[in-house]
């Protein structure tokens, strides 16, 4: 399997447009800013709208059968694209969505059967626990973690959109929460379920 790897987002979709991939991964913060004052001062830096043209090359992506694997922040990106949201199966939103302070969190697998799953161990990693994110009543919760004192938040879901297969993994805030084996061994699973053309039409189990 080819892979390319793109740092602009806007020249990683140029490239999406232009030749075929079987899964794109989407682990990025980008998006208007527009929602909260506290990132005010950073608007003109970092404010980000998604261009039509790069929508229209993640749409296609998804609609011609390729997969998609949305890490952490992917949830809060491209607010101002709401089937981004149905494509992802869940999105963060401001004034309800959350996340403890940065440290130790435990994460337990629910759905031991599952592919990307089979296998897999409960961890512990350092990382961010996204809570109350807005999630698709269609999406299959696999796996839920805690920061220490918190909450049980579901954090690694998979569904799919227009027959494409989609996982969301909520964790992934930086290098620490791979440092896990069981958290790379979920996600190397979580690639070959995306990938694998045996995989059932219709069915995200």
């Amino acid at each position: 399997m080819s892979c390319s790897h793109h740092e602009d987002l806007d020249s990683g979709c140029e490239a999406l447009a232009k030749e075929d991939h079987d899964l794109l991964v989407v682990s990025t913060l980008r998006w208007t800013m527009a929602n909260n004052e506290r990132y005010a001062p950073q608007r003109a830096q970092w404010a980000y709208d998604i261009p039509p043209t790069s929508r229209q090359a993640i749409t296609r992506h998804l609609q011609r059968g390729g997969a998609l694997l949305a890490i952490h922040a992917a949830s809060i990106s491209f607010d101002t694209w709401p089937e981004w949201e149905e494509m992802v199966g869940g999105r963060w939103i401001w004034g309800q969505s959350s996340h403890p302070p940065y440290g130790k969190v435990q994460t337990r697998i629910i759905q031991q059967d599952h592919p990307m799953t089979r296998g897999v161990a409960d961890f512990q990693s350092m990382d961010e626990v996204y809570g109350h994110l807005r999630r698709s009543s269609a999406s299959k919760v696999l796996a839920e973690s805690c920061a220490e004192g918190g909450e049980w938040m579901p954090t690694v879901w998979c569904h799919e959109w227009q027959g494409a297969r989609v996982c969301y993994d909520a964790l992934g805030h930086n290098m620490a929460s791979y440092s896990s084996p069981e958290h790379r061994r979920l996600l190397m699973q979580a690639v070959r379920w995306l990938v694998d053309s045996n995989t059932s039409s219709g069915d995200p189990s």
